[in-house]
């Protein structure tokens, strides 16, 4: 391990409270599943494959909500939504451990783009922090209301996406580990389909 990762993993650990939830694996895919009755957002604690995305049975309590690659290279959880300074609320479901991470608003409030193709703004409530190895190239959308960080997806397939008015993609190259402690509530922007992606924020950039 390098001095940038022994750094990042020093700059995380001092960052989250006693109960939080340090999510093991780094970069690689995720999933996550949404209780119906109460909104509550689930996610796999450790990196899945597709497959056992596409295998998974729930039951009628619980829904899929997506499996998507999580571009951090850590990233930690506070507390759960509702519960602040208790530890992050695990659970099991078909043998694979989940942890709760976030509310999201419920769909009637959701912003809708105003072009066609683009993201749908949605608020998550989530005490959510990511970490960014130094080196490494991270994506940022500008908006005229401030920086937002990619939290979900993979850069490839962003020169086709249709982003919101006044936005702009742009690379930002890290020269020492960024942390960033998302705001709670986090506001977001989704793109759903085949390959998930958001920029959630605002955020300082350095």
């Amino acid at each position: 391990m390098n001095v940038a990762e022994k750094s990042l993993d020093v700059m995380m650990r001092n960052a989250v409270h006693d109960g939080g939830y340090l999510v093991s694996g780094g970069r690689g895919l995720f999933m996550e599943v949404m209780e119906k009755a109460t909104q509550r957002v689930w996610m796999s604690a450790s990196p899945v494959s597709l497959l056992d995305f596409e295998r998974l049975e729930l039951d009628e309590s619980l829904v899929k909500v997506g499996v998507a690659m999580a571009p951090m290279d850590r990233a930690a959880f506070q507390w759960s939504p509702g519960a602040p300074d208790e530890p992050v609320l695990e659970r099991i479901i078909n043998d694979r451990l989940y942890i709760n991470v976030a509310t999201p608003a419920p769909p009637h409030a959701w912003l809708a783009s105003a072009e066609e193709g683009g993201p749908v703004q949605i608020t998550v409530t989530k005490t959510h922090i990511i970490g960014f190895e130094a080196g490494r190239s991270v994506v940022v959308m500008s908006m005229p209301e401030g920086d937002f960080v990619e939290v979900v997806g993979e850069p490839e397939g962003d020169e086709a996406l249709v982003l919101p008015a006044g936005g702009v993609l742009r690379q930002v190259l890290l020269q020492q580990p960024w942390l960033i402690e998302l705001p709670s509530p986090t506001q977001t922007f989704f793109w759903f389909g085949d390959s998930m992606r958001s920029f959630q924020g605002p955020v300082t950039v350095p």
